[in-house]
């Protein structure tokens, strides 16, 4: 494998920073019952890691659905990642909607537990690829 971009590795270093930051809130919040910004925080550890993983192609993308339907597009029809990561992260994000801006139905404990689980299993799934592929150490 050729060296990789020492200026992107950083880059993608610093945005998985923020996912792991991400997920670590979000875990403190379910517990706490705060469920609601548990799945907000769980969705944007996600987001955060289709950023860096985007990053590791050349893509960088400002709105939500462009950074999804790209994640998508290079990463899920290709087969690098399960099929599944696109349904999981789709749920994700209309959960996290739901939770910043529906006022009339809270998320609960289960919908929250669950977007976390799944959240943990996208984020694991990036960083071991990037891994593998040598834009990050460890």
């Amino acid at each position: 494998m050729s060296e990789r971009d020492p200026e992107i590795k950083k880059k993608i270093g610093t945005i998985l920073s923020r996912s792991r930051e991400s997920m670590l809130i979000a875990r403190h919040l379910h517990d706490e019952g705060h469920y609601n910004d548990a799945v907000s925080r769980a969705y944007y550890g996600s987001f955060h890691a289709l950023q860096a993983v985007l990053l590791s192609r050349g893509l960088s993308f400002s709105k939500h659905s462009g950074v999804l339907a790209a994640f998508n597009r290079e990463f899920v029809l290709s087969g690098l990642f399960a099929k599944d990561f696109s349904q999981k992260i789709s749920r994700l994000y209309r959960d996290r909607l739901t939770g910043d801006y529906e006022y009339e139905e809270p998320l609960g404990e289960e919908q929250s537990m669950r977007d976390l689980a799944a959240s943990e299993e996208v984020v694991g799934a990036i960083e071991g690829y990037l891994k593998k592929e040598g834009f990050v150490e460890g």
